[in-house]
């Protein structure tokens, strides 16, 4: 479960910002979207299952999602997948020259397994500059380690925390100045550190609608490999009202069915678009009057609503069966209100959702203003500040009344975070 975000010096990110989903105690509004912990050091302390960005267009709110996405990547890759010497990937904000040269800082505090984790790290294009975990077991904040750059001297200060287990000075060693700590214990299978490489690279996960390509991998590979999953992809799409009885999809002869994935991993590289493609053949079967069987159409004949709702579902139920914690781009774009809050509704209800699944999501769906959906602790928005830097902050900062019609504020610009519109450009 994530308990708070933050970023410094990302892409529209200049500043220091914090998503943070711990929940107000003061609002006590629609208790069945909170997740209550049970931990030390965390007592009467609740998260959020769900929030929602809102925010004009260019403001940051995608920025948000990719800040998360690129610690998930460098986290899971640095030790692996990037070569030697090779740039890291960061982008850092380039409206202020000076911050051209610092570095960028990303940090995530979660629970896994029970025990509370405090994760970071600061880099530039060329190495790590500092890297720190915390741990909460007993509710004490334990360093387990740190690194830090020292840039008059070219070398790195290692800190060995009193509670860190297991190999240090070989993994020490094997940790080029382009990879992370972390990551490189974890490829040696360190027992203590692999838990923490874990929630990133299972429990963390993302999906991403801005573009024309969907990615329907997951629902189809976890189709194919279980029954009942199939079924239940198939009922929610019948109960959609889109006019679909059944989903039909089948293993060409003779052919290496494509879907080769981890279980659960949406970051794998998977065929974005299926219709054609060798080893798997995918049809929906559609009502029709005085036809008993009904008519099967291909996916280049369905709507782009019903094949994004479809190519959610996957991640969707895998998301819910493990526990994880989700960030989605563009969450509402192409599907039906109603849809879109039916998915929150069963990611929010303590009977859908057992393993205490998180959501995160952007949207300009105003209609999911709603306090019947959403808690004021729930929203949050984003906006471009004088300099061209995203600020990040709640609804709360504005304290609506409980009855407050939050749609019709946000509209009128009374939280912010909406485009100011210049004269018709036109005579």
């Amino acid at each position: 479960m994530l308990i708070e975000f933050a970023v410094t010096n990302y892409r529209s990110f200049r500043d220091r910002q914090v998503l943070s989903l711990v929940a107000s105690n003061r609002d006590k509004t629609l208790p069945d979207n909170l997740i209550e912990l049970d931990l030390p050091g965390l007592k009467n302390t609740k998260l959020v299952k769900s929030v929602a960005i809102y925010g004009a267009n260019a403001s940051g709110k995608s920025n948000l999602i990719k800040a998360m996405a690129f610690m998930l990547d460098f986290v899971v890759e640095s030790a692996s997948e990037l070569k030697p010497g090779a740039d890291t990937g960061v982008e850092p904000f380039l409206l202020e020259s000076q911050k051209e040269q610092e570095p960028s800082e990303f940090e995530a505090i979660f629970v896994h397994e029970g025990v509370r984790y405090q994760y970071g790290f600061a880099l530039d294009k060329k190495r790590v500059h500092e890297e720190w975990l915390i741990a909460y077991p007993q509710g004490q904040p334990q360093r387990w380690f740190q690194r830090k750059f020292d840039k008059e001297k070219g070398e790195y200060k290692w800190d060995r925390g009193s509670k860190y287990k297991g190999d240090w000075e070989n993994l020490k060693e094997k940790t080029r100045e382009s990879a992370l700590f972390l990551s490189v214990a974890a490829q040696f299978n360190h027992e203590q550190l692999s838990m923490v490489y874990q929630w990133f690279g299972v429990f963390l996960r993302f999906m991403d609608f801005s573009g024309y390509d969907l990615p329907f991998g997951n629902t189809i590979a976890m189709m194919l490999g279980n029954k009942s999953v199939h079924d239940l992809v198939g009922a929610m799409m019948r109960t959609a009202d889109l006019g679909i009885a059944e989903v039909d999809i089948r293993v060409k002869p003779d052919e290496r069915p494509f879907p080769d994935v981890m279980p659960g991993d949406d970051r794998n590289e998977m065929p974005r678009s299926l219709g054609g493609k060798k080893g798997v053949d995918i049809r929906m079967k559609h009502f029709m009057n005085g036809k008993e069987n009904g008519i099967y159409f291909s996916l280049d004949e369905e709507s782009a609503g019903t094949l994004k709702y479809f190519s959610l579902l996957g991640p969707w139920l895998m998301t819910l069966k493990l526990g994880c914690t989700i960030c989605i781009d563009e969450f509402a774009a192409k599907i039906h209100p109603s849809l879109v809050r039916n998915l929150i509704r069963y990611m929010q209800s303590p009977k859908v959702n057992l393993e205490n699944a998180q959501l995160i999501l952007t949207t300009h769906d105003t209609t999911l203003l709603d306090t019947d959906l959403f808690r004021r602790d729930q929203i949050w928005f984003t906006e471009k500040n004088d300099e061209g830097a995203t600020v990040l902050y709640p609804l709360t900062d504005y304290k609506p009344r409980p009855d407050e019609a939050l749609q019709k504020g946000y509209l009128a610009g009374r939280y912010g975070a909406i485009p100011f519109l210049g004269d018709f450009p036109f005579k």
